[in-house]
């Protein structure tokens, strides 16, 4: 009985000491969301993704393998850009030429043109 008796205060001693570390609780903080912000955090995932499809496309996927980065990196860096980084690399990319820089292109028009002139089929330069 009289280990019976000892045990009890320390029970409680340690039920004590449990209730009062699991009844700290820490402060909840909230706040407003503005349509401002969810409409940013919205513009800045439509980017994300805008930018994943645009980089791991097959062709750039096979551009980016032979240079040694893998298509897991590619995005983990995307994840990582913050709003100004994937704004200045999506304007960068819509400042790129899509199909080179055209020079090629007239070129290769005015060299057909000289070619039927020289031939007699056209009669586009007269003093030619």
């Amino acid at each position: 009985m009289n280990r019976l008796v000892s045990r009890k205060p320390l029970t409680a001693v340690v039920l004590m000491m449990i209730f009062a570390t699991v009844s700290f609780h820490t402060p909840a903080y909230a706040a407003m969301l503005t349509t401002q912000q969810l409409a940013a955090d919205n513009q800045l995932q439509t980017e994300r993704t805008a930018l994943q499809q645009r980089l791991l496309r097959a062709d750039v996927r096979t551009g980016l393998l032979s240079l040694g980065v893998s298509p897991e990196s590619v995005e983990n860096r995307i994840n990582n850009l913050s709003h100004g980084e994937l704004a200045h690399i999506n304007a960068k990319l819509d400042a790129l030429p899509a199909g080179g820089d055209g020079l090629g292109t007239v070129a290769l028009v005015l060299l057909i043109l000289i070619l039927l002139e020289i031939t007699g089929i056209t009669d586009i330069f007269p003093r030619l």
